[in-house]
Formats: C-alpha cells, structure tokens, sequence
C-alpha cells in the first residue's frame, strides 16, 4: 500500500509488487477500492480494474487520481490532482501541486512544471509532421520518428480544448484561452487566445515584478463592474423578484435622478443615443424635408438620427482647436449658403430645403462653444439639439447666462448615449434624451413607446424605442459613482498634458477657459498617426481613431456629393488624431508609459501636427 507522508518519491511497483492485486503480474491493472461517493482517490489507497497504471509511474506524496486513467513512465509530483480519462505517457513529467483535468492527453516529452492547471480536453502534440506509415509503406515505429519537447512553465494556466504544438513553451504565469491553439512560445505573464494564439495582454502586477510590462488598454471596462458587481447583481435580482422587465418604476426613477444630474426638468430614458437624438429632433418639431446642420468630424449615429426623423444633414468644419462645431464657420454657412425665401424661411443654397436645426457635437467629452451657437440659432430661427452622447456631466460657462452649464440643459433638447463604453455606460445598449420643454418631453414618451397615451391607445404612429428596466437599475445604480469618474478623468487628462505637452511632434486640443470636458476619450494629433498607433500596439498599449473617414466622405453619404477639400480642417484631423488610454482607472505610472512610448516614437520622426 502507498505510505502517506512519506518523502522518498517511488515506483508504482514498490507500492504494488507482482501478485498483490496487479493482473497478470505486471502491475497495469491494479485492484482499488472505489467509492461512488468520492471518485478522486488520494495515492496510496485501493483502486480498481477501470484504471491503468503502469510499475514505472512515479508518484510524489498525497497525489490524487481519479477513475478511468492511464498513466505510463511519466513522473506525477506531490499533491497533483488528475482527472477522469486522463492519459500521460513515458518521458512526460508533472510537477508539485498541478491539476490535469478530465479527458487530457500529455504525450512523452511534455514538461509540466509545478502548479498549472490545464482544463478539460487538452492535447499536447510531440512530432510536428506525423506519419503512418515510411516511404517504403511499412508501418512506423519510435524507431522513425523524434519526440518535440513541450515545455509548461511553473504557475501557467490552459484553457480547456487547448491544443499545444510541440516544440513550445508556455512561460510562468502565462494563461492560454480555451480552444486556443498554441503554435509558438507564449511569453511569461502573457494572456494568449485564437487560433493560431495570440497575445491579448500581460497581467499586471506579477508581469511588472518580473520586468514585464502590463499591456495598457484602451478602456477597461471589467474593473468598474467588478467594483460594482454587487450593487448591479442586486439591480438584476430585484428584476428577477418583480418580473419588472420593461418601463415601470426602475424606468422612472433612473429619469427622474438623471434629470436632476443634468439639472434639466425632464429625462425621457430610451433604447439607444441614435433613438435619443432622433426622437429630440422630432419631437422639437424638425419635419421631413429640413435641412439640419451639423459636423462631419462625428460618430454616423448623428446623422443618421437626423436622416431618419426625416430631414437633411448638412455640414460646417469644426475648430482646429477643440475639434467642436466652429461658430465662425456656422456663421459664413448660414450667410453665404442660404438665404431667406419669400415667406421668410432660412433656405439652403446647396438643396433648397428650409434650415430649421443645428446639432452641436460635444466631441471627446467637451461642450461646443453654446453661446455662439445659440447667438446665431436665434438670429435665425434654428433649434438647437445637443448631441452630448460623449458628454456625461461636461460643463459650459455661459457669459449669456453668468453661470456653469451641464451639457444637456442648454438646447431645446439634448441626447445621451449609454453605451458600455461611455462615461456612463449600460450594461448593454441605451440612451436618455433631457429638455426643459414639457411638451417636447412628452412627445418623446409617445415617440418611444409605439405612440400609446395608454395601452393600446396610440395618438400617433410611434417607435419600439424604450430603455429596459434592467438597463436602468443598471444605470441609476452607477449614476452616483459618475461625479467621481468624471474628475478622475479630468485628473488623467491634465497628467496627460504635463507629460506630452514639451514634446514638439505632439499637438494636444484645447480646453478652453469656458469648458471643464469630461474626457470621454483623450485626443492628441500626430503627423505620423499610423505609425505611431502601430509602435504602440508593438508595446501593448492600446489606441483608437475617432474617427477615420469624415462623414462627408463616407459611402453612405455619397449622395449629398460633397467632394474631399469641402471640409480641411475635419479633412486633416481625421489623418493626425489618434485617442490614448483613458478611464478613471488609469494610473500615472501607465500614462508615463504612454508618453515614453510616444516619446520613443517621435523622436526620430520630426513633424508636428498641424493642428
């Protein structure tokens, strides 16, 4: 029998000589003692016919084993566990403290060292190019062919139905992805997944221990949840308890403290900022056939919220410092490119239609110069919606006013996006539109909900555009935490400008003294955009384009025949920008980082952005 405790590592055939349970004198089959109850057996006690056991196998102390394996020449170290139909051949070793879950094959020259895991079904290979049969048609023995060591390095982790080639090594502490197919090294501390795998990130504070550097995302957005993950598993658990999935009083309760953030009267909660915008448009009495005028420097939701509440889009350039809607060239649009009519409508040259809006963009987190663009709305009889869906909790002083403004509280009415990756983000899709017109308010309400005063009493013909209840448990549970998120990324943003600002290759945007942005993304201008993104991506920190292609430019908007130069400013941004890592968790230690990899990278390319 196995002696527990016992530090001198022995042969399986020491614990079980020829003739004391083993069939046939070899040692393979080896009669234990199975329990039902409990399938892992610990070294040492009984175990029955349904296992494979060969007199060579070495096992350190206290290993455990399960039914229905075969093991063979290999060395299992102390305190490892191996699973159900599992199959380790000769040569093969597994170190201290491992566990080799169910239906694994380790082949002769794989390595394990002590405390990895490996998941269920994973294959590691030992001949790069395997053969049945010779040249000559005989059927191959070991004598033809050469065994590929493999090597799992000390703490590393692989997914289940990983398959591992030969001739790798998986460094410490690295985790491979289920399913993953691992044709080369992985490095220490390395997260790799696909096929053929790839490396996604380092983990962090082990990888900087041992000297290599954390990969820097562009967001992330596990660590809040995780924070949060209480208070959002309660959200959802009182969905489940009520059965209150759709509207109700989550709906309402999340519109009425959002409202109150954006110090606005109302908060109409929906299924989307495209939904917000759209809705805002319509129900500020924008009909079809209007033109309403915005930026081509933004996401194409804002023009296609317009196109679908039936009007127009046309643009006017953005500042070259901020990136924002310019009022200079908002008022050289609206003088040079249209003209009254005889009734005494605003009408655009370029289509005939009547300019009734103007959609300000609060790009990146930072309000549009409002006063301007109100100055000149109301000159000319346009409303004003405010796509502020990067905007969260972003503040204007307006001169007009004498006082601070938060985005959304400004305009005839405002739209909010919820996107995951916002400021304040769903778990999931959602939006919010803000006014201080009742009217308008309830306007939305029909609009989002198939037109019904009531059930199955619809004034008008409407939309399915609500915001679930889940979403907005989801939503009203992080608002209280956005104040704080919001001057952490502020904080980020000014650490940022220290550090990039003395470096000459680099032009940074503008805050100006009228603005406190709350920096949805952080952009800087580069000559050499691509390249420096690529550097980056080299050095594992992650980057963005917002955006690549002007509107303007698009395909979809290739009937409005804009041609390229109708836009330079947005025309050049648009080849310079490029978004660095931003959200509330980012340290200083990783935005020097940043900035040393950018200073790396321009160093030897001389050209400043020409913003």
């Amino acid at each position: 029998m196995f002696s527990r405790g016992n530090t001198r590592r022995r042969s399986f055939r020491e614990f079980c000589p020829p003739g004391e349970g083993c069939a046939a004198g070899n040692a393979i089959a080896c009669n234990y003692t199975m329990q039902d109850a409990e399938p892992e057996r610990i070294a040492g006690q009984a175990m029955d016919s349904h296992n494979s056991i060969a007199g060579d196998v070495v096992l350190g102390k206290d290993v455990r084993l399960s039914k229905f394996i075969n093991l063979y020449g290999c060395t299992i170290g102390d305190e490892t566990k191996i699973g159900a139909f599992v199959e380790i051949q000769k040569n093969a070793s597994v170190g201290k403290r491992c566990k080799i879950s169910s239906h694994t094959f380790i082949c002769e020259g794989v390595t394990v060292e002590d405390n990895v895991f490996i998941g269920h079904g994973v294959m590691f290979i030992n001949d790069g190019h395997p053969r049945a049969t010779n040249t000559d048609g005989s059927l191959q023995t070991e004598a033809d062919w050469k065994v590929e060591r493999t090597m799992i390095k000390t703490g590393a982790s692989i997914g289940s139905g990983a398959t591992i080639l030969s001739r790798v090594t998986v460094g410490e502490n690295a985790m491979v992805g289920a399913g993953s197919v691992v044709t080369r090294d992985v490095p220490a501390h390395a997260v790799v997944a696909g096929n053929p795998a790839k490396v996604l990130r380092y983990l962090g504070p082990q990888a900087e221990q041992a000297g290599v550097p954390a990969a820097i995302p562009f967001l992330d957005l596990v660590t809040p949840h995780l924070e949060l993950e209480q208070e959002l598993v309660s959200a959802f658990r009182q969905s489940l308890h009520t059965a209150g999935f759709v509207g109700g009083r989550p709906v309402e309760e999340f519109e009425k403290a959002f409202a109150t953030f954006c110090n606005t009267a109302h908060a109409v909660a929906v299924s989307s900022g495209t939904d917000a915008l759209r809705f805002a448009l319509m129900a500020c009495g924008i009909e079809a056939g209007d033109v309403v005028v915005t930026v081509p420097n933004t996401f194409i939701a804002t023009t296609e919220a317009i196109s679908q509440a039936g009007a127009l889009p046309e643009f006017v350039d953005i500042d070259d410092q901020t990136c924002n809607l310019s009022v200079e060239r908002l008022r050289d649009y609206l003088e040079k490119q249209c003209k009254r009519n005889a009734a005494g409508k605003l009408v655009s040259l370029r289509s005939g239609r009547p300019v009734t809006a103007v959609v300000p963009v609060h790009l990146y987190g930072q309000m549009a110069d409002m006063d301007g663009i109100e100055q000149l709305a109301t000159e000319y009889g346009l409303k004003v919606i405010e796509d502020a869906c990067q905007a969260h909790g972003a503040e204007y002083f307006s001169a007009r006013r004498s006082c601070w403004m938060k985005a959304g509280s400004m305009g005839h009415a405002a739209a909010f996006s919820f996107y995951p990756g916002k400021n304040l983000g769903a778990c999931g899709e959602g939006g919010a539109a803000t006014t201080n017109d009742a009217e308008a308010a309830a306007r939305m309400r029909l609009l989002r909900d198939h037109g019904q005063i009531k059930k199955y009493y619809h004034d008008v013909e409407g939309y399915n555009g609500r915001l679930d209840a889940i979403q907005a448990s989801f939503l009203h549970a992080k608002l209280p935490h956005l104040p704080g998120w919001n001057l952490k990324r502020r904080e980020r943003a000014a650490e940022y400008r220290q550090l990039l600002l003395d470096n000459g290759a680099v032009t940074l945007l503008r805050e100006p003294e009228w603005s406190r942005g709350v920096y949805h993304l952080y952009v800087v201008c580069v000559a050499d955009r691509d390249g420096l993104m690529e550097h980056l991506k080299n050095e594992g920190i992650g980057t963005g384009i917002h955006y690549p292609i002007p509107l303007h430019r698009q395909k979809a908007y290739a009937a409005l025949n804009y041609a390229e130069g109708d836009f330079p400013v947005t025309e050049r941004m648009a080849r310079q920008i490029v978004s660095l890592p931003m959200f509330p968790q980012l340290t200083s230690i990783q935005q020097a980082r940043v900035a040393e990899q950018i200073g790396a990278f321009t160093a030897s390319r001389p050209g400043k952005g020409e913003v």
